[in-house]
């Protein structure tokens, strides 16, 4: 430590008085100090009073060595090694610079002159944005933690406010969120609906997330119809909300009518129509022949007989059933 020293004025009764002896040449004098009565000598500015100082301000120095005591003001070069998991520096004084000898892996620690310590860098612990193979480092060292310059920026406890995954992002864009590992979105668009297939003035995304689309389907509203047997009903393209298609029964529309077929039949058979969709017989009577049709069938409005080796006239009568 300097040793600090008071420094005291001269103090005399004629402090400026001087007493001039000539030499014996012309114009040529001794002087001498004629002050009286002298009360405080003072200190001499001399060479004996100078080294003094000089050996004093050195001293202070000296107890800033590091050889001495330790401890050094000045930026000192700590050496590095890793070893393993371990950043392991060797060296002295309370702000050091080191060579970063390999590259940083979650879990790493530190130690200095073989003393486990905590390294942080700003308001984080220590991790791969500051610790960089090859890169110089500057620090400070209090014997229980390291402090690496640095820190700012978007701190661990910022990044952990993100929430969002890999699935919320875009497939293939970058992002940061709740730690400082970057992350690539998985999120992909896939949809194969056009925009007849939604509902006109509905918007939708397709297959990319800066292209919207507007549906064009036709809002039909709801449905009500009722059909009878046999009978349909065609409705164009679109959105429908609802609705009631009804059926009546055959049993409650069903008519009767009598269908006479005569006359000289041509290949053994004979049709007539009926005034609607023909959908079964309920009777049947001839004249002038005793034998029966070989087969009487239908097909809509037509109903249709035909007759073994008949080649006279005859008169059919049918009752049908018809809607």
């Amino acid at each position: 430590m300097f040793e600090k020293k008071t420094w005291v004025n001269r103090q005399s009764e004629h402090p400026a008085r001087r007493r001039l002896t000539p030499t014996g040449n012309d114009n040529e004098f001794d002087v001498a100090r004629a002050e009286g009565v002298i009360m405080e000598d003072g200190d001499a500015f001399d060479a004996e009073t100078m080294n003094d100082l000089e050996k004093r301000v050195a001293e202070g120095f000296s107890t800033l060595d590091p050889a001495d005591l330790g401890v050094n003001v000045c930026v000192q070069v700590y050496a590095c090694v890793k070893s393993g998991t371990v950043y392991e520096l060797t060296g002295s004084g309370a702000v050091g610079r080191c060579k970063i000898p390999a590259a940083w892996n979650s879990g790493d620690t530190w130690s200095v002159n073989g003393k486990a310590v905590p390294a942080y860098c700003g308001a984080d612990t220590v991790d791969s944005d500051c610790i960089v193979a090859g890169r110089w480092v500057l620090f400070t060292f209090d014997g229980q933690r390291l402090d690496f310059n640095g820190g700012g920026g978007l701190s661990s406890g910022k990044l952990a406010q993100a929430t969002a995954a890999e699935s919320d992002v875009l497939s293939g864009k970058k992002f940061y969120a709740g730690n400082k590992n970057l992350k690539t979105g998985t999120l992909a668009l896939s949809g194969n609906a056009n925009a007849a297939q939604v509902l006109s003035g509905y918007t939708f995304y397709k297959d990319n997330a800066k292209s919207k689309q507007t549906g064009s389907m036709a809002n039909r509203g709801s449905i009500s119809t009722t059909l009878n047997p046999g009978g349909s009903k065609s409705y164009s393209a679109g959105y429908y909300s609802g609705g009631t298609i009804n059926c009546n029964s055959a049993t409650s529309v069903i008519k009767t009518t009598t269908l006479n077929i005569s006359g000289t039949w041509s290949q053994n058979t004979a049709s007539a129509s009926a005034p609607g969709t023909i959908v079964g017989i309920k009777s049947m009577w001839r004249n002038g022949d005793s034998s029966s049709p070989r087969s009487i069938s239908t097909s809509g409005s037509t109903l249709s007989v035909e007759w073994d080796s008949y080649n006279g006239s005859l008169s059919l009568s049918f009752t049908v059933a018809y809607i």
